[in-house]
Formats: structure tokens, C-alpha cells, sequence
């Protein structure tokens, strides 16, 4: 199975530590190198000087579409489009958008318009309407946060979707945040400083994370983290995560202890995608260890 990676801006990695990661990653053998995007250029400038430098496909997963109109997203994919010979793909998520499916399907009708047609188009889908559009509409799903059991009813969602609509089988990807440092508490801190703003946010990935089971979990690290709660956190920056949550959906711990579970959670993935989260801000040396790490089999 091919396996990418991904890196986000948030690791405040400098542009020459993000291009010798690239680099190195081209020669383990990785199929292709992603970011996050905001409402603005800086994304697919960050693919383009990526893929001059490493010769690897690339491709953003995702822009939010509710702070940008499709024609700007379109007039930058085209270029990056141009600029790496046509080797990008573009993700494209609901961000904030109200009646988020149907918008989602006007919007990528716009946003189609606009592309070359060989051009791929992801969606960022979670629930069972978003994982409807992307079946019926784009070339990809990308999935985030998600269990070996969330992906496989994603695909069969996505497969039913793609059935009706009379269209190929989209291909299934999916970020796996990846933290690897020989203490294992940094490498769980840090998974669980990520998960934070997602699980204990409102709208749909909180009722990704309950529809999951997560539930309880969710509700117990919240009450933890209230200012007013009797028991609060000593550091409600780093909700206090059971290993079990931190593990059902991504991956940390010590070098040689983090493979086997980016393998578990890429099943039923087409291309799973090791999102490398670093230890300190900035720590090019934690990127390249989750990356070493991470590589295909028969990476030299």
C-alpha cells in the first residue's frame, strides 16, 4: 500500500527544514506530500515550492469552502495544476457552511466548472451526508480522525453513494496524526493537545467523535477542563485523554512503537496519509524521526 505524509504550518517547521523533509521523504519512498489549507494562497505556493523540490505528487486536504469562493480556490489550483505538470490534488472541506451537503454540491459544481477536468477533487467528509457527496460527485474522500471501524462504514457509504450515482468508486484517504519521541508522554501530549480543538469543538466533528462512541469520554475530559469544576485539569491544554481515545485514532509513542499502529489505523484506507506532528514547535529533528519511522516497506 502507498502511504504519504503530511505537514501544517502549525509545526512552524522554517521553509528550508518543511523542503529537506520533502526531500528526504521523496527518498523513503513516500507517495506524496499534503497540507492544510487556510482561505488564502499560501497552501498551494507551499505545493508548488514542495514539488520543485522533491519531484512528489502533492495535494491539500482541504480548503475551507465556506471562507472563500470557489473561483479563488479554482484560479490557485489551476496554477498549482500547471506548475507541478499535473501532479496536485485539491481537498476541499465545508468549513463552516450552513445546510453544509447541499451547499457543498453547489459549490463544487462552481468549483468544477472552473478546473481542468483531469484535475483530481477530494472532499472532507465525516457524516453520512458529506460521505453521499463525495460518492456522488468527487474523485476522493478524505476522512480525518477516524478508526479502522469508522473507515470501513465510511466506504461502504461512499461506495453506495458512487453506485447510485452511476460513477467510479472515489478513492478512500485519511489523516493519521502521527507524534514519535523516545519519551512516549511528550508523543501523547502532543496527540492529545491536537485532538483537543477537534473532539471538544462544537458541530460535526464533536458528533463524529459520539457517533464513534466517544461519547462519554468527551464529556468526561470537558468537565475536567471547565474552569469551574472542582477537579479541573492542572493543564486543560492537554485535556487528559485516555491512551485507549489517543490511540483509536491516531498514532504515538516511542521510535519502533509507532508503525504497527499506522498500519492498523490504515486499514481499509486507499492511501493513508501520516500527518507528522512534532514534539516543540519548530523541531525539524521530531518531523524527520515520525517520517523514519513511517516509511514504505523497502525504503532504504
Amino acid at each position: 500500500m502507498p502511504i504519504a505524509f503530511a505537514v501544517d504550518p502549525a509545526q512552524r517547521l522554517s521553509e528550508g527544514d518543511e523542503l529537506d523533509l520533502v526531500r528526504r521523504a521523496a527518498d523513503m519512498g513516500y507517495a506524496s506530500a499534503w497540507t492544510p489549507s487556510g482561505p488564502d494562497a499560501a497552501a498551494f505556493d507551499r505545493c508548488i515550492r514542495w514539488h520543485v523540490a522533491s519531484r512528489l505528487p502533492v495535494g491539500i486536504s482541504v480548503v475551507p469552502a465556506s471562507d472563500a469562493p470557489a473561483v479563488f480556490y479554482a484560479e490557485h489550483a489551476r496554477r498549482a495544476w500547471e506548475e507541478t505538470s499535473g501532479h496536485f490534488t485539491l481537498g476541499v472541506g465545508s468549513g463552516r457552511m450552513q445546510h453544509a451537503a447541499e451547499g457543498m454540491r453547489r459549490y463544487l459544481r462552481e468549483l468544477r466548472e472552473r478546473l481542468p477536468p483531469e484535475l483530481p477533487v477530494y472532499v472532507a467528509a465525516l457524516g453520512p451526508l458529506m460521505l453521499d457527496v463525495a460518492g456522488e460527485m468527487a474523485d476522493g474522500a478524505a476522512l480525518n480522525w477516524s478508526t479502522p471501524e469508522q473507515v470501513a462504514w465510511s466506504r461502504r457509504r461512499v461506495e453506495a453513494a458512487a453506485r447510485g450515482a452511476g460513477r467510479p468508486m472515489p478513492v478512500i484517504v485519511g489523516y493519521i496524526r502521527t507524534a514519535v519521541d523516545p519519551e512516549p508522554d511528550v508523543a501523547r501530549s502532543v496527540v492529545g493537545r491536537a485532538v483537543r480543538g477537534y473532539a471538544l469543538g462544537p458541530g460535526a466533528y464533536r458528533r463524529h467523535f459520539e457517533r464513534m462512541g466517544f461519547g462519554e469520554e468527551l464529556r468526561r475530559v470537558a468537565a475536567a477542563a471547565d474552569p469551574a469544576a472542582p477537579a479541573r485539569s492542572s493543564k486543560p491544554e492537554e485535556a487528559d485523554w485516555s491512551a485507549e481515545f489517543l490511540s483509536a485514532t491516531s498514532a504515538w509513542g516511542r521510535p519502533g512503537e509507532v508503525r504497527v499502529q499506522v498500519e492498523r489505523l490504515s486499514t481499509g484506507l486507499d492511501l493513508p496519509i501520516v500527518r507528522v506532528l512534532v514534539a516543540r514547535p519548530g523541531d525539524a529533528a521530531s518531523a524527520r524521526l515520525v517520517l523514519e519511522e513511517c516509511a514504505p516497506a523497502g525504503a532504504a
